[in-house]
């Protein structure tokens, strides 16, 4: 299969998927949102803010907009981004732990930041102590 180049399916797939998340999400696109998901694991590993700690649940809105559009996208489209997720997906495994009470699999929604950086260290939510 040439990735090269899409066809009107695969761009089609794409908008479908935008629309039919844009209530919940915004109209927002593939590449934005890969584009934020790559940002936010880039911050986990580098360490989460600590003034961010409260605002970590509505960061990774970015990875369920991606969970929700991936099955409406051509196989086309997901053969081509998959390998990039898959890493990113890795890289934010290592770098985080499991809520408390979830698995060590458990998905991104399930786990916290290894490591909060920061001048002062706020409550943590209760989930998020050891």
């Amino acid at each position: 299969m040439d990735m090269g180049v899409l066809t009107e399916d695969d761009y089609a797939s794409v908008h479908r998927a935008s629309r039919g998340l844009a209530a919940r999400y915004g109209m927002v696109t593939l590449n934005a949102m890969m584009e934020a998901w790559q940002a936010l694991v880039q911050d986990v590993e580098e360490g989460l803010d600590a003034e961010l700690v409260w605002e970590y649940a509505n960061m990774l809105r970015c990875r369920g907009w991606l969970a929700e559009a991936w099955p409406v996208f051509t196989e086309r489209i997901r053969a081509a981004r998959q390998a990039e997720l898959d890493a990113l997906d890795a890289r934010f495994r290592l770098a985080t732990v499991p809520l408390r009470g979830q698995a060590d699999n458990a998905r991104w929604h399930s786990r916290r930041p290894r490591l909060i950086v920061g001048d002062t260290l706020p409550e943590l939510p209760g989930s998020w102590v050891l």
